[in-house]
């Protein structure tokens, strides 16, 4: 097992650690794994001089252990992730452990000031996004207002109370997939990752904001959730097949179909058959700019049996007709 031992205290060290744990020669932002302890990297940005997004995107080829130490200043880290960790609370830190049970993306917001543990297993995969924000930062905010700093504290129990029911809205996901994923290497730069870090932080701000007004957050139902994820993630499978109605993909879910149709249209703000033909153009697209396959080609793996609508609705989405370069 490997094991390395860290704060937040100090980021800028924290990337040298970590630099000269795993990539010495590298002067990027990114900090890759040698090939015996993972594939992937880590990448650390600063938004402002008080706030820092940090980046984990690898698969673990061997089992790690992250002893995080608690620190004097009570600095907020905002977890968003894309896999599954149980978590046991003892007096001075959390002890957390990778799991392979279905994850559609949540957040947890953790102080500093208590230290945590975290177990990888060997084949894990680790895509998360971390904000740290500096108690430098919050401080002159909370001093003006007690109610805000009373929230945070709140949220922070909450976060981890109910792990299992608080998952990505939409916009955090789609923001959390362009920083941990980015597509193509043209927007692979500082300003890029800094710009999605900050509006994935006003999304935490407005959630925290919305016990003013609204019940708590964290009051949903994770099962009926995560089987819309499931679902969403069989219609992604299925392009190449006819969409099977909702009434259909609302059993696959054990959903009745007004709450389902509901619900996904929250979570994916488009309707499920919407969801199906953004997902069909979107990979055709890539199929004829990538892959270099003909209009008749995807159309057939895909499905379309018209392609006047076809080059219709593809250029609806995307400005651009699929055969301009053919």
């Amino acid at each position: 097992m490997y094991k390395y031992s860290f704060d937040f205290s100090d980021i800028d060290n924290l990337r040298n650690y970590f630099r000269s744990q795993l990539d010495p020669n590298s002067s990027s932002d990114r900090i890759y794994f040698p090939p015996e302890i993972g594939e992937g990297y880590l990448s650390y940005y600063q938004i402002s001089p008080e706030v820092f997004l940090l980046v984990n995107n690898y698969k673990a080829n061997a089992d790690i252990e992250y002893i995080r130490r608690p620190i004097s200043e009570k600095d907020i880290i905002l977890h968003f992730r894309k896999y599954a960790l149980n978590h046991q609370f003892e007096k001075d830190q959390i002890i957390s452990t990778y799991s392979d049970s279905y994850t559609p993306g949540n957040m947890r917001c953790m102080d500093a000031q208590q230290g945590e543990q975290v177990f990888i297993t060997k084949g894990a995969e680790v895509k998360s996004t971390m904000i740290v924000l500096k108690s430098t930062y919050t401080e002159p905010y909370f001093m003006k207002s007690s109610d805000m700093a009373e929230k945070i504290d709140c949220y922070i129990r909450y976060s981890h109370q109910h792990i299992n029911k608080f998952y990505l809205s939409y916009k955090q996901s789609n923001l959390f997939d362009q920083i941990v994923e980015p597509y193509g290497d043209t927007v692979e730069n500082y300003l890029y990752y800094v710009a999605r870090g900050i509006r994935l932080l006003e999304t935490f701000w407005k959630d925290v904001l919305k016990w003013e007004t609204e019940s708590n957050p964290f009051n949903v139902n994770s099962a009926q959730v995560g089987n819309i994820y499931k679902v969403s993630d069989y219609l992604k499978g299925n392009l190449h097949e006819p969409f099977i109605g909702v009434d259909q993909l609302a059993t696959m879910a054990h959903m009745s179909r007004t709450n389902f149709f509901n619900m996904f249209k929250e979570i994916h703000n488009q309707t499920p058959l919407e969801f199906f033909n953004n997902k069909k153009l979107e990979s055709s697209y890539n199929m004829i700019f990538s892959d270099g396959l003909s209009i008749k080609e995807v159309m057939d793996i895909l499905n379309y049996s018209n392609s006047s609508k076809f080059k219709k609705a593809f250029f609806n989405k995307f400005d651009i007709y699929p055969d301009i370069n053919l």
